[in-house]
């Protein structure tokens, strides 16, 4: 897997829908005939982003499996993890591991950055990944961000590869967001105008209400 000049990218995708009632990640977007994963990976891939690695639980527990087919349809690299983790850090952790091993006796240098995210954010757009990109290039700062109007971070986010050391030491019980709290990481945050991206997908009723483009004036 080539990494050498480019911006990896993880995606946590091991959760169980279960405030959904069913796998959300294959749920197919109103009026087109892909699922929400493989929304989200053509969006991060048209963004520039890449390597892509999904994470996901054990190849034979659905609906990992089916996930994993959408996954590498995509583009994206299906990453099993079993058992599945129970927390999106872990995730992160896992995918980060990966490129590391990828990295081991390759000619390709690491890269400068990696991002993560969840995968259920349907209002995911490649103008935003490609800006986040471009923001991280030349910076110094260990975590960057985009942030709405009233300061809310979203994904994804990047973290410089060098620091990435710094999620193994957050305490048991802290989730990726305590990064922004650790003082030995210096942070940039950039004013982010796609508003539709604050849109994250927790249960039916945030699918049946989410303004997809063919519901949007004017189109």
């Amino acid at each position: 897997m080539e990494t050498g000049g480019r911006f990896p990218l993880v995606i946590a995708a091991a959760g169980r829908s279960s405030r959904f009632g069913r796998p959300k990640l294959l749920e197919v977007i109103p009026g087109q005939t892909i699922t929400l994963i493989e929304h989200v990976v053509r969006e991060c891939l048209a963004g520039d982003a890449g390597p892509i690695i999904v994470v996901l639980g054990p190849q034979a527990s659905e609906p990992y499996g089916a996930i994993a087919a959408r996954v590498a349809t995509a583009g994206a690299h299906p990453l099993h993890v079993d058992p599945a983790p129970e927390e999106m850090r872990r995730s992160i952790e896992h995918g980060i591991g990966y490129v590391e091993s990828c990295l081991i006796g390759s000619p390709d240098r690491p890269p400068d950055f990696i991002g993560f995210m969840p995968a259920d954010l349907p209002a995911i757009e490649a103008a935003f990944v490609r800006e986040l990109i471009a923001q991280c290039r030349g910076r110094q700062e260990s975590l960057v961000r985009g942030v709405t109007r009233e300061g809310r971070g979203l994904h994804p986010v990047a973290l410089r590869w060098n620091d990435r050391g710094a999620i193994a030491e957050l305490p048991k019980d802290a989730g990726l967001n305590a990064l922004w709290q650790n003082p030995r990481l210096s942070r940039s945050d950039f004013f982010c105008a796609f508003e539709s991206m604050r849109h994250d997908l927790d249960n039916p009723q945030d699918w049946q209400k989410f303004p997809f483009p063919r519901d949007r004036p004017g189109e």
